[in-house]
């Protein structure tokens, strides 16, 4: 099974920032820490509590959501919310989006770290991981970034 639980032919048309604010440092790097402790938690498609596992756009909602941010559920809902940036102004707890099925089908994401890094839940078999972000693979489906908060 792929990635995600959130399978989308397209991203939705009309995706627009739902929520703007100013980039706050210090709840970046509680959101990054929230994420690297669950480092390891099992991979269930689905899965958005850290007792059942994570698929990714679960992982995004449950760590976003202990620091007070209601995210949607659905990855394809999350690349439509906050505000888009450019690739050269990724900052921690921003939110990386990929496509990473051959039909391009599945909207993968995950959370920026510090480390040119990002924190994210694979695929079935695999656990919450930490990722480079330079890696050929993740450059070769990245599609964009936004900032929700």
């Amino acid at each position: 099974m792929v990635g995600c639980a959130s399978h989308t032919a397209d991203i939705p048309p009309g995706a627009t920032p739902a929520v703007r604010a100013t980039p706050d440092t210090k709840q970046a790097a509680a959101i990054v820490r929230t994420a690297s402790v669950l480092k390891g938690a099992p991979y269930k498609w689905g899965g958005y509590s850290p007792e059942t596992g994570f698929d990714c756009s679960g992982l995004i909602w449950f760590v976003y959501h202990q620091h007070g941010i209601n995210l949607p559920r659905m990855s394809w809902q999350q690349f439509g919310v906050g505000t888009a940036i450019h690739k050269s102004e990724i900052r921690p707890g921003d939110l990386v989006f990929y496509k990473v099925n051959k039909s391009g089908k599945t909207l993968h994401v995950g959370i920026v770290t510090d480390r040119g890094t990002f924190i994210h839940a694979p695929s079935s078999g695999k656990q919450v991981m930490e990722s480079n972000l330079n890696l050929q693979y993740w450059k070769r489906h990245y599609i964009g970034a936004r900032r929700v908060f």
